[in-house]
This record gives C-alpha cells, structure tokens and sequence, in this order.
C-alpha cells in the first residue's frame, strides 16, 4: 500500500521531522511505500496534499497536531479521496486522540496505521458571509474559548508551547476578558443568550476534558455546550468541574444537540477551530455527516 507522509517540521517543538522519518522506515520494513513531504511554510502541507491526483497515493498521513490536519481538510475543501491518518505531535492532540494514536512511538504507529480500520467521521462546515466555507474536524467555540485560544496563539507565535506555558494566558483570560453577548440558535428552532459556547464533535476538549459525554466524531450530531454565567467565579467553577467531571450538573452550562447551530453577536466575538484563532462572530456551523475517512487505530 501507498502512503503520503505530510509532516509539519515546527510541530512537536521541532521534533515532528525526526519522528516522521522514523515512521516511514517502520512502514517501510512492513512492506509498505512511503513519500514524505515536509511543508516549508504554513499553508504548504495542505497545498500539497491539494496537487496531488486521487490515484497518486492509498492512504494520507499528517505528522503534527490538530492543527495540521484541519490545515490539510481545508486545503481539500472538506472531502479527501484517501483515507486520512495521523502521527499526532501538537499540545491538545484531540483527534489523536480520538483516534487512539496519542503518545505512540512512531513504530508503534506504524504498526497502528497498518492495521487500523477504516472510519467514516463528521465534519464541521463553517460558513460566513461573503468568504468561502472552512472547516473543522473536533471543535468550534466562541466567546471565552475562542478568547483563550486567541491569546495563546500570540504565545505561539514566540515560539513557546506545551501545557505549562499557557497557564498563564488561560488565567488572565479567565480573569480579565469580558462575557460575550452571543445569541446562539439551534436547528433554526430556538434561540438561546449565551456567554460562550462550544460546538463538539469530538468527546476530548483540549486534551484534558470531555465536555459531553456521549460526543463522538461520528455521532451524526453536534454537541453544543452553552455558557450562560457571566461572572469570574461561575468560569473557575466550570473550570473546576470540567476537571471534576460534573459539569453536565453546574446551572452555568446547557447542552443541547444539533446539525446547525448560528452564532451571531453586535459586537465581534472571537472564534477557533480545532484549537486555533478562526477570526469572530457573525457565522454557521453545520454538521456534514459522514464527510471524511480517518484511519481508527482502536
């Protein structure tokens, strides 16, 4: 079988290339054929996966983190005619997750990737007027998660990562941003105000959490976390619950399921997808049931 590594070189703190190489030479000693691409700038991994004809390859690999793969979906406008695999090496690593493929050594991945099955997913389609939809593949939140997500890409962008370093960001965040005004409507049905929201469509949040329960990427529904507290305390105590696993029972939160889901704001709102800044307010999410192929480790 044919696979096409692409791999981001800045991801797992510059470590990605390395651990790729180490992939494609397990493939390799199990029988398989290997081309590896490492981009050479943001944008170039997803172009490249764009070039290349339905028959050139079997399978496609991302080397590095949510981020890289929602970059490579884009860049094939939500749909791709080979099954989709990944070595996650981000932060979060909410697909990898997903995918049981977090923290494996390359040869174990390998050997993962080969024997993995097949899995239909859904896909989140973000629209807004006047640009072309986007995508994404675990999440969407607006308001104080887009906020935080803002911030530590500011973080990032001087070359600083990994959990611990964005405890502080999280905190001032927590602390000092202003609630949002966000009207949020279900299915063109009901219409909530809201401080926050985050729209699942994987169970992780953030590699520490499960905001719902039930989410999975193939559930055939969004699960749709609605922040409805306003004050300091009501987001530590969230904050707190997630880490409890009660949050599902705090009066701050609702969950409601979906398959459309507007959020619309006077003001602008920041807004991310699958963990990076995805601009603000006004837009649509909607879900595309099985859109995508994912290859499932589990």
């Amino acid at each position: 079988m044919r696979y096409l590594v692409l791999v981001n070189p800045a991801a797992g703190r510059g470590r990605a290339p390395a651990r790729a190489a180490r992939l494609g030479a397990a493939l390799e000693a199990l029988g398989e054929r290997v081309l590896t691409y490492t981009s050479r700038r943001p944008g170039d991994a997803g172009a490249h996966a764009a070039r290349q004809a339905a028959g050139a390859t079997d399978r496609l690999v991302v080397v590095g983190g949510d981020g890289t793969l929602r970059e490579v979906i884009e860049a094939l406008g939500g749909r791709a005619p080979w099954p989709i695999g990944l070595l996650p090496q981000g932060t979060a690593n909410v697909v990898g997750r997903e995918l049981g493929m977090h923290g494996v050594a390359p040869e174990e991945a390998a050997r993962r990737l080969v024997a993995a099955r097949e899995r239909p997913v859904d896909l989140l389609r973000v629209d807004r007027a006047g640009a072309p939809p986007s995508f994404a593949l675990a999440n969407v939140g607006a308001g104080l998660d887009g906020a935080v997500v803002h911030r530590i890409a500011r973080l990032r962008a001087g070359g600083a990562g990994g959990y611990a370093r964005w405890i502080g960001p999280i905190w001032t965040t927590l602390r000092r941003e202003p609630p949002a005004r966000l009207l949020v409507t279900v299915d063109e049905r009901v219409t909530w105000l809201a401080a926050g929201v985050v729209v699942q469509n994987a169970r992780n949040y953030g590699g520490l959490f499960a905001l719902a329960a039930d989410a999975a990427l193939d559930s055939g529904a969004l699960d749709v976390m609605l922040v409805r507290g306003r004050t300091v305390r009501d987001r530590f105590r969230l904050l707190a619950r997630m880490g409890l696993g009660g949050l599902a029972r705090d009066r701050a939160a609702r969950f409601v399921k979906a398959r459309r889901v507007r959020l619309t704001a006077r003001a602008p709102v920041p807004v991310q997808a699958d963990g990076d800044p995805a601009g603000t307010t006004d837009l649509e999410v909607e879900l595309l049931p099985r859109a995508l192929t994912l290859l499932h480790a589990g």
